[in-house]
């Protein structure tokens, strides 16, 4: 019966290691698909292909989030089919939903304040400065990391695998979603320091929280979106369009520094509820 057990966890967990691998791809393809149908219209107008990878880098934002909400979309309905909901992704946020503590709040203000302080961001020069350019960040920032997070915890929601192996494959979707975006999506340096960050901070948030989504989503809105469109730390147009520009690079160092004692504090604080509720 043990080894029974074991030999359908394993299942599960290779059924999880294609479903990354096929989301991976089919980002790939979309983003293929749509930079063709892109560069065709370009070249029936007669423009070089400089003017075509001027304009790619201009909607940086737009295809990538419009390539990732597609592909999220379509690997969702495969991963539904185990489901025994008649609307198992509105069954997840319904039943995954925590509302946040104060802890949380905590943790995104120190993170807020580091960076602050690390970055020393001042006023961007520009002949033109344009909102739309820091909208279009925030919001593409926000729909870029959020499918990526909302579909692996979707995942781990259907096909029921161990915290171990949460873990171990949570690590491989984050190495390999940075490999694959600072080579389809990204023109920023800043591509190699702070995507990793990003992807686990959110995810560990959320297994703080027992897998709810609501955590990771708080800490985009409330922290990660607003410090790549306006403090520049953004993996796609970098600070070409921000409102404020760091005088200090981010550095690899930086983004250490806040992932260890982020998840320290979130660690620190799980075993202080669980002490707690023992005494209770």
């Amino acid at each position: 019966m043990k080894e029974k057990s074991k030999l359908e966890e394993r299942n599960r967990f290779l059924i999880h290691l294609s479903f990354i691998l096929f989301f991976l791809i089919l980002n790939w393809g979309v983003y293929l698909i749509v930079s063709s149908v892109i560069t065709f219209f370009h070249l029936q107008l007669d423009h070089s292909l400089n003017i075509v990878e001027n304009w790619n880098f201009d909607q940086g934002w737009e295809i990538a989030s419009f390539v990732k909400v597609i592909s999220f979309f379509v690997i969702a309905k495969f991963i539904a089919i185990r489901s025994t909901s008649r609307k198992p992704l509105r069954t997840f946020f319904i039943d995954h939903y925590k509302m946040p503590k104060r802890s949380l709040f905590t943790l995104i203000v120190f993170n807020l304040i580091f960076c602050i302080a690390f970055l020393k961001p001042l006023i961007a020069e520009r002949v033109t400065f344009e909102f739309f350019k820091i909208f279009s960040s925030y919001i593409g920032s926000f729909l870029y990391l959020c499918t990526e997070i909302i579909f692996l915890l979707f995942l781990q929601n259907i096909y029921k695998i161990s915290n171990k192996k949460k873990a171990i494959e949570t690590i491989l979707f984050i190495t390999l979603s940075y490999v694959l975006n600072t080579n389809v999506f990204t023109h920023s340096s800043y591509a190699h320091v702070s995507l990793p960050f990003y992807l686990t901070l959110c995810f560990v948030a959320s297994y703080w929280s027992k897998g709810s989504w609501s955590y990771p989503l708080i800490i985009l809105v409330m922290f990660i979106c607003p410090l790549i469109s306006l403090f520049g730390v953004d993996f796609i147009w970098g600070s070409d369009f921000s409102y404020l520009t760091p005088t200090q690079e981010p550095s690899t160092l930086l983004f250490l520094a806040l992932t260890t004692v982020s998840i320290g504090y979130m660690y620190f604080m799980r075993k202080k509820n669980l002490t707690f509720d023992e005494d209770v």
